[in-house]
């Protein structure tokens, strides 16, 4: 064991039969709890950011694939859609160890409608799924009712409404109401059921959107079973989105299609979710900050408590570096005790938020009805990491001071 080693682990322990054990007490609290917050202000941020992204695809898929003429107009153009298509588009995109990319497609028809119950009216888009439709996300924010029964060849009269424009229509479940389609100058009407009601929290798409069976939309505008408006394909792994959506459209797509990511498609909500990125970091800066004064203040306190100790280690020899060694021993200890706490403490509160929810926000500022955390392991291992790192690597400077201190100017008076 090195002498810088074995001078630390033994003087550490008789700061405990002095005053500046309050000091330390105090140190390892500050430490803690700014460790705590740093977790919790991660978890929170990331969190937030999943959650949304996750509804935003929930809602859309990540990349769709539709007409080109359609990126450039609010006409609605159709491209037909068969079994042979479907499946190259899920058989071109493989990863290094030959796995699908892509891991479903579905096709959709979208169309702009006026919806009417009594002297209500509603103008918004309705679109029509089939039975490829995947309604995981949209059962998790079932609100009231069922999603939409879709049996091949026989059109389903059953609509699937958001609560925000059911609660302006004032309609509920099981309720009939009107669409009104406007078609070759003509208006064409339908009666609908309304079979459930759904609230994402996404309230600038679930006020434009109401969902109907795909075969309603094809027969009342005299499409065939294989024109859709176009299809959403879902990754296996949403970071590849960007991959398979370039390998689509220079390899798989015909010329007059188009495809485009999400990311791409809706811009603004990612780019509001990226400016979080910027607020994180400034937090974890800021609270970082004040635990590295709060340990520079606690080493330097340390160093004018054991002066005596420095001048006698002087005298025998021991360099000015192993020295500032001792110290900083004693702060790696006092920032590993810390970092326990602040671990236990910090995942400890992200638990109960997870469970429990108490910490409530305004679905339509935020999307959410409460902070979202994230449990992964990963984020905060690396956050621990520096977390150590950087305050270590900051205490050199005030360790600087052993540097200074005299013997002669310690020794003469004891």
């Amino acid at each position: 064991m090195k002498v810088y080693n074995f001078i630390a682990k033994r003087s550490f322990s008789s700061f405990k039969k002095s005053f500046t054990r309050i000091i330390i007490r105090l140190s390892v609290i500050a430490t803690t709890l700014s460790l705590a917050v740093m977790i919790i202000a991660q978890s929170i941020f990331n969190g937030f950011q999943k959650e949304i992204a996750s509804k935003v695809f929930g809602f859309w898929g990540h990349i769709h694939i539709s007409d080109i003429q359609s990126s450039q107009s609010q006409d609605p153009f159709m491209i037909q859609v068969n079994d042979s298509i479907r499946n190259a588009i899920k058989a071109s995109c493989l990863d290094d160890a030959g796995t699908p990319m892509i891991k479903h497609v579905q096709s959709f028809v979208l169309y702009p409608t006026i919806l009417s119950r009594e002297e209500f009216t509603e103008g918004l888009f309705v679109k029509g799924v089939g039975t490829d439709f995947q309604w995981d996300f949209f059962e998790r924010f079932l609100v009231d009712g069922s999603i939409i029964q879709i049996t091949p060849g026989t059109p389903s009269r059953d609509l699937l409404l958001s609560e925000e424009t059911a609660k302006r229509l004032q309609a509920k479940t099981g309720q009939s109401m009107i669409l009104h389609f406007y078609l070759n100058d003509q208006v064409l009407k339908r009666k609908v059921r309304i079979a459930g009601i759904y609230n994402t929290g996404l309230g600038e798409y679930d006020k434009k959107f109401a969902f109907a069976d795909i075969q309603l939309l094809q027969s009342l505008l005299g499409l065939q079973a294989e024109d859709v408006s176009g299809l959403e394909v879902i990754c296996n792994n949403v970071l590849e989105a960007e991959t398979v959506n370039r390998k689509l459209f220079k390899e798989v797509l015909p010329d007059t299609w188009y495809s485009e990511t999400i990311r791409f498609k809706f811009p603004q909500i990612f780019e509001w979710l990226s400016l979080q990125d910027i607020t994180k970091a400034f937090i974890l800066f800021l609270i970082l900050s004040v635990c590295i004064i709060n340990m520079c203040t606690t080493l330097l306190i340390l160093i004018l408590e054991r002066t005596h100790m420095i001048g006698i280690l002087t005298v025998l020899g021991m360099s000015f570096w192993d020295q500032r060694k001792i110290f900083l021993r004693y702060a790696a200890q006092i920032i590993g005790s810390s970092l326990i706490l602040g671990n236990l403490f910090g995942f400890g509160l992200i638990a109960f938020q997870k469970k429990y929810q108490l910490i409530k926000l305004s679905e339509a500022d935020y999307y959410l009805s409460y902070a979202p955390v994230d449990l992964s392991i990963w984020p905060v291992l690396l956050l621990n990491l520096i977390f150590f790192a950087v305050i270590l690597l900051s205490l050199l400077i005030p360790s600087w001071l052993v540097s200074f201190i005299r013997p002669v100017q310690t020794l003469k008076f004891r």
